[in-house]
């Protein structure tokens, strides 16, 4: 048989194609490198039971026996009301002041050595907290604001203080995740340039990856900055519309419209969608309104079946980066013993067997 040979210009733009085709970045992937699996865990305010204390610790190695991968560590920026003009102690010209001793910046690093010695990763998730909140008005995360241009410039000053300043902290702890904010939503749809500004210069002294979490209704469609970010965060407290007492795979079914908004966003931005915070109350209508954080009739067996919902609804989701369970205490006792048995909590009910088996199944 008569062996013929190309011609060397056939064989050269074959070279040439194969040489830029390896040089071209991979296509992008909708399959999260890591699916979290995490808890938000909360500071106990109180010497000796908070971040970086032993109690804290042995809580943290209980929550790796549950298949916890991932700790979300929740300090706050306090300020007087939801309209001051600044966070207590963070002066952009004097720097920090720690505020609450009982939560330094040393705690923080204790805390985060304890989980990395456990093999757990940490996203740090900075909240601000004001008085308002709990004074019965319709105040919260998402109407901070201030009463002029000047106000505003002296408050986002602090904002990047503090960001900039924890963004450090886990730049030297090498913490995985950094948010650089949470359900701030008069902020991000009013200064989007500005949030774009402040990641940019968080990726100046910071190197991993940083997410956002926004509000589940609304905000998260309409950030502005997503393209800037590594994921999409929300915290997912959609209400299910369903009666009291539904059953697993009527909840399921009510949560695909909202499926199906977050695949679209998705496929929007490319990113992965992660729930920085999604809990259930073991009271019996949990999924109606979950982000109420008081009343209902006491019902474990309604908490189970919601979480049981969640991940039914997201677990074949290649796109579902995971979920940050919203929460558990530093010292579970003591948040106990503070009237959280009907609030935020899944530890020590049917809830906890629920997660741990959908934690461990990836």
């Amino acid at each position: 048989m008569r062996k013929t040979r190309a011609p060397a210009g056939l064989i050269a733009a074959l070279v040439i194609a194969l040489t830029l085709l390896a040089q071209a970045p991979a296509p992008p992937t909708t399959q999260p490198a890591k699916r979290q699996f995490g808890v938000n865990h909360a500071h106990v305010h109180r010497g000796g039971r908070g971040y970086g204390s032993a109690v804290s610790a042995k809580e943290l190695a209980h929550l790796k026996t549950l298949g916890v991968t991932d700790v979300a560590l929740t300090p706050f920026g306090y300020q007087r009301t939801a309209t001051t003009a600044s966070l207590a102690g963070y002066d952009p010209a004097t720097g920090y002041t720690p505020r609450d001793r009982s939560m330094t910046d040393e705690h923080l690093r204790s805390e985060i050595r304890h989980a990395h010695e456990l093999g757990l990763g940490v996203t740090f998730k900075p909240h601000i907290w004001s008085n308002d909140f709990w004074r019965g008005t319709n105040e919260w995360h998402g109407t901070v604001r201030q009463n002029s241009a000047a106000d505003h410039a002296t408050w986002w000053a602090s904002y990047r203080a503090m960001t900039l300043h924890y963004a450090r902290l886990c730049a030297e702890e090498k913490v995985a995740r950094f948010c650089v904010g949470t359900e701030l939503v008069t902020m991000t749809t009013t200064y989007p340039a500005e949030w774009r500004q402040l990641i940019a210069d968080v990726r100046k002294v910071y190197g991993g990856h940083v997410t956002y979490a926004a509000h589940w209704d609304k905000e998260v469609e309409q950030i502005a900055f997503w393209d800037a970010l590594d994921s999409i965060g929300v915290t997912a407290y959609y209400p299910l519309r369903a009666p009291v007492g539904a059953g697993v795979d009527e909840l399921v079914d009510r949560w695909q419209p909202h499926v199906n908004k977050l695949e679209t966003l998705h496929r929007k931005h490319r990113k992965p969608v992660v729930f920085l915070e999604a809990g259930y109350r073991p009271v019996a209508d949990t999924h109606v309104e979950p982000w109420k954080h008081s009343g209902g009739e006491y019902d474990t067996g309604a908490q189970s079946r919601a979480y049981e919902a969640m991940f039914r609804a997201f677990e074949g989701k290649p796109w579902w980066g995971g979920v940050y369970i919203w929460k558990t205490f530093t010292d579970p006792a003591r948040g106990e013993r503070r009237g959280e048995s009907s609030g935020f909590v899944f530890r020590n009910k049917p809830a906890e067997r629920v997660i741990k088996r959908h934690f461990n199944a990836g």
